[in-house]
């Protein structure tokens, strides 16, 4: 059996990949964990080190990481392994820290520590920069639309928190059968409470016909140019910008109030001190001059500029050789209106290594490797707070949400407690080239719709270009790797969910009881031998 487990380990692997596998469906991951919970139930009946438990979950988890996001190698190869490596061992240490709690208390203990610590380490993820929420177990089921409605009150921590239950609730119908050699009635039941009552209720709020109200038509613009051989090298950006714009001429309406360019549609920096001089600005209110209900909401790479002298240098600003003038530069989104108005966002949620310097790296990776895989060698400066961009006619709001910052629930609360009514996410997946990376992406975008009940407008550079309604489904959509223009006239939402209210409650109030499990680890072995040794 000891043989066996590794076979086990690869299996729960093999299942957590397949539930990413955009050809399967993400149901998967109800049961793909429990292998792996069955390596803790056995390894800890067998009495066997804490060590030996965390080596056998290790080929399982890392086969998932490598199912899942090795297209990661398109973008950066130092990165992947770095992410492939740090998911794996981190997986890891919750199922061995859960197996410490399990030992020295009892089963019960040990696997509500496990789901503890499993959220706690979702959340980490969602929080330090290091690390990344993209695997977290609620977004498996971003495909699954009809199942997860109830994400509007949970968010993703709460997808989770389901997925454990249901594997855990598994686990206990196999032990059954193969302790008893019988199903238990008793156990199934509790799967089956645990799995239809929230899909009932996610299928009836998907079934509930929603009437929000206003309306707001959106153009948006996928150009399509080569990230790796055309975007940066190869075509200059007032030809990129002058074919998108003419796009934009080609197929506007009377009707149309928002024309969308994806992330870094001009990537030429520019101040933003000095913007209504810059000839992109000029190309683009040149098009609004026939066009007064359009406003224009494109990535752009901007600056801002300091002075030495000002009270609150930001902390990311960058001397000017050895003058006492600074800058940031930012991945920024901009709109521009018919009235000369113009308002910027800068990304805040960055690719760590990529977008935000990481100041220990080694000057020859942050100066020569760091920027030939889409990244600068000063790094992008974050904004604190969220912008909300509005148009003129007082109806819509949007959230320019930037690329990877779709992919942080929480985060996204923050633009819609701002009175955003309609999500803009643009983004540059070509970076991942034909991979399961950019659907992955927009399986995002669709859970966001969904926590938040505000429609999306996607715009990518390479694909896929989208809107999606407020219950997660594709209104229309363009293909991969081509030329593109969609409009769509999006129903608008204004009520703030509960999701949207409170954001990851579930990982916070967990968070605090992970604490006192800890306390039990240290001191439940004393407690047992006390119990033990009581007469009664």
């Amino acid at each position: 059996m000891k043989n066996k487990l590794w076979l086990v380990s690869f299996a729960g692997g093999l299942l957590c990949g397949l539930s990413w596998f955009d050809k399967a469906t993400g149901l998967i991951i109800i049961t793909a964990l429990v292998p792996f919970l069955y390596i803790l139930h056995h390894s800890v009946q067998e009495k066997v080190p804490g060590s030996l438990i965390f080596i056998r979950l290790l080929p399982g988890f890392l086969l998932f990481n490598l199912l899942t996001i090795s297209w990661l190698r398109n973008a950066t190869v130092a990165g992947t392994f770095y992410v492939l490596l740090a998911n794996t061992f981190l997986m890891s240490a919750v199922f061995w820290l859960a197996s410490v709690i399990y030992k020295r208390s009892n089963p019960f203990l040990g696997y509500t520590s496990l789901i503890t610590f499993w959220i706690i380490l979702e959340h980490i993820n969602s929080k330090v920069s290091l690390l990344t929420p993209w695997l977290n177990l609620g977004n498996t089921l971003g495909n699954e639309i009809l199942f997860i409605q109830w994400y509007d009150t949970t968010g993703v921590p709460g997808g989770s928190l389901w997925i454990l239950l249901c594997n855990l609730s598994l686990l206990y119908i196999i032990l059954g059968i193969k302790e008893r050699g019988k199903l238990s009635f008793q156990r199934i039941s509790v799967f089956i409470i645990l799995f239809f009552l929230p899909s009932g209720i996610s299928a009836a709020k998907f079934l509930k016909s929603e009437h929000h109200g206003s309306r707001s038509e959106f153009l948006i613009v996928q150009p399509n140019i080569d990230p790796y051989n055309e975007k940066f090298d190869g075509i200059p950006f007032d030809i990129q910008l002058s074919n998108m714009l003419k796009l934009i001429d080609d197929n506007i309406s009377d009707s149309t109030d928002w024309a969308i360019l994806p992330e870094t549609a001009i990537d030429d920096p520019f101040y933003e001190e000095g913007v209504k001089d810059n000839k992109y600005y000029l190309m683009i209110d040149s098009l609004l001059a026939c066009y007064p209900g359009l406003s224009v909401i494109t990535g752009a790479t901007t600056m801002r500029l300091f002075h030495h002298s000002d009270r609150d240098l930001p902390e990311h600003a960058r001397r000017i050789d050895s003058s006492r003038v600074y800058y940031e530069v930012y991945n920024s989104a901009m709109q521009v209106n018919p009235d000369s108005d113009v308002n910027f966002y800068h990304k805040s949620k960055l690719v760590p290594g990529i977008e935000q310097k990481i100041r220990s790296l080694p000057k020859f990776v942050s100066e020569r490797i760091i920027p030939d895989l889409g990244g600068t060698m000063t790094g992008y400066s974050p904004q604190d707070e969220r912008t909300v961009f509005l148009h003129h006619n007082g109806i819509s709001a949007a959230a320019p949400v930037i690329c990877y910052e779709s992919v942080f629930g929480e985060f996204v609360t923050e633009y819609t407690r701002k009175g955003a009514n309609v999500l803009v996410i643009i983004t540059n997946d070509g970076w991942w080239e034909n991979t399961a990376g950019y659907r992955q992406h927009l399986m995002f975008a669709r859970i966001r719709a969904i926590e938040n009940r505000r429609p999306v407008a996607r715009a990518a550079n390479t694909g896929i270009s989208c809107f999606i309604d407020t219950k997660g489904r594709i209104l229309e959509k363009s293909g991969w790797w081509e030329e593109a223009v969609l409009t769509h006239s999006l129903e608008l939402s204004n009520e703030l969910s509960f999701y949207s209210q409170n954001g990851d409650f579930i990982s916070r109030y967990i968070s605090v009881f992970g604490v006192f499990l800890l306390i039990i680890a240290f001191i439940g072995a004393p407690l047992r031998k006390l119990r033990d040794n009581q007469k009664f």
